[in-house]
């Protein structure tokens, strides 16, 4: 009992030693991830509401995913040499007006050119969020700013989601028309999104300096004579790892996530409200899990922590798409939002890890150079298992896209073994 209390009060301890940026970086995510929860639940609906195909929302996560990775190695030099605060602030600022015209919209060039617009604003906030949250955050404290982080957001998220699921459902229930309903609750987490970039506006140039192995700080090597948008990389073959590890992972995710929710009312034929009372038990025990990701790397070390809840949630990914088969019509939905609950919390619970695992591997000045690179190639194979899955859900095949997904989650759970077993982590016990 007595360790456990020790274990406790340094959970907590560390929590409370946050300086000023990463206070206001959590509010600033809190406030930002509203929006994302409903726009997950939403958008996809919308597009269906208003008379689009399901292939039409493959072709706008397909041109998503293209801009994002064509946006993402520059967007990762300019944040080496931009303020990370100005990624925050331009990255969401240029994002929320982009999605205020995306949800108001229904011409089909319009939604699209606006997709991409959005893809690029994305891609700045994408390679500055991880690089800002290591460089304040000691080495051995980075694992519970991750933590605390990504349970902020997916809390956020799950806020989002209920308000995607039920206010729609009022408001037609008072006679407003689904599409306007749709564009409401929408609204209102742009709203949210807008305020967050006040915190994000205070927050103070005052990272903990870290050094390159060479010896030059993260500042001085990010402002070198080096030129070149790869001059940064100092790992050439850990970044590589890296990089392979999540663009395998984000192929087969492309197949899946961002169409779950048509999946949800096409084929287990749930409602909006069911829909958004899944993504959000799934948004709240991720974020539980994420909370209490550094109880599970002080017992199994960072490496271990990250395959063993990767590869447990393998599983779960094929008993959602199989729901439909193995499951009455009554029950369907409750055993697909079951099993998405479980590979939600499962495997999200190691992205914290991951995240800080992959910047403690990682010189400081190559961090957002990494990101960047990371997110062309993720973003690019994404791109096209969004096209190719949507593809097969517009024919009825919504099996395929699942057995797809779980394959390269293997595969990317069996490459991070080979290449990291047996790696010390800065979080691990020692």
């Amino acid at each position: 009992m007595e360790d456990e209390g020790s274990t406790e009060l340094s959970y907590f301890g560390k929590i409370r030693s946050f300086g000023w940026n990463a206070r206001m970086y959590l509010l600033h995510i809190f406030g930002m991830d509203v929006i994302h929860g409903a726009w997950e639940v939403l958008f996809n609906l919308y597009l269906l509401a208003i008379g689009f195909p399901i292939s039409f929302i493959g072709l706008r996560l397909a041109v998503l995913g293209i801009a994002s990775a064509l946006a993402s190695v520059p967007a990762g030099r300019l944040a080496d040499k931009l303020d990370r605060k100005w990624g925050f602030i331009i990255g969401d600022g240029g994002g929320a007006i982009c999605s205020v015209v995306l949800i108001m919209s229904t011409d089909a060039t319009s939604i699209l050119a606006f997709s991409a617009i959005a893809a690029c604003f994305g891609s700045l906030h994408h390679v500055t969020e991880v690089p800002f949250m290591a460089e304040n955050s000691e080495p051995k404290e980075r694992i519970h700013l991750f933590s605390v982080g990504t349970g902020f957001r997916t809390l956020a998220a799950m806020f989002g989601a209920l308000i995607a699921g039920y206010l729609p459902l009022m408001l037609v229930d008072d006679g407003m028309s689904t599409i306007d309903a749709y564009r409401l609750a929408v609204h209102v987490g742009i709203g949210g999104w807008f305020l967050s970039l006040i915190p994000a506006i205070l927050l103070r140039r005052n990272p903990i300096i870290e050094e390159d192995d060479e010896g030059a700080s993260d500042s001085s090597a990010s402002g070198g004579s080096k030129k070149g948008l790869f001059s940064a990389i100092k790992t050439p073959q850990t970044v590589f790892r890296f990089v392979m590890i999540s663009a395998v992972l984000s192929l087969g995710a492309g197949f899946v996530l961002r169409l779950a929710n048509v999946f949800f009312l096409h084929d287990a034929h749930a409602s909006e409200h069911q829909i958004g009372t899944v993504f959000a038990a799934g948004s709240l025990f991720l974020a539980i899990g994420a909370f209490l990701a550094p109880f599970v790397v002080a017992k199994l070390g960072e490496v271990a922590a990250i395959y063993w809840t990767r590869f447990i949630a393998i599983p779960f990914i094929l008993l959602i798409g199989f729901a439909p088969e193995l499951a009455t019509p009554e029950t369907v939905v409750s055993l697909a939002g079951l099993a998405w609950v479980l590979r939600t919390t499962l495997f999200n619970m190691s992205n914290p890890v991951m995240d800080s695992f992959s910047m403690g591997q990682l010189q400081p000045s190559e961090r957002a150079t990494y990101v960047g690179i990371s997110s062309m190639f993720s973003s690019a194979l994404a791109a096209v298992g969004a096209y190719l899955g949507a593809s097969m859900m517009e024919a009825g095949d919504f099996r395929t896209p699942f057995v797809v997904m779980a394959v390269t989650y293997l595969l990317s759970t069996y490459l991070f073994l080979r290449w990291f077993r047996g790696t010390k982590g800065l979080s691990d016990p020692t």
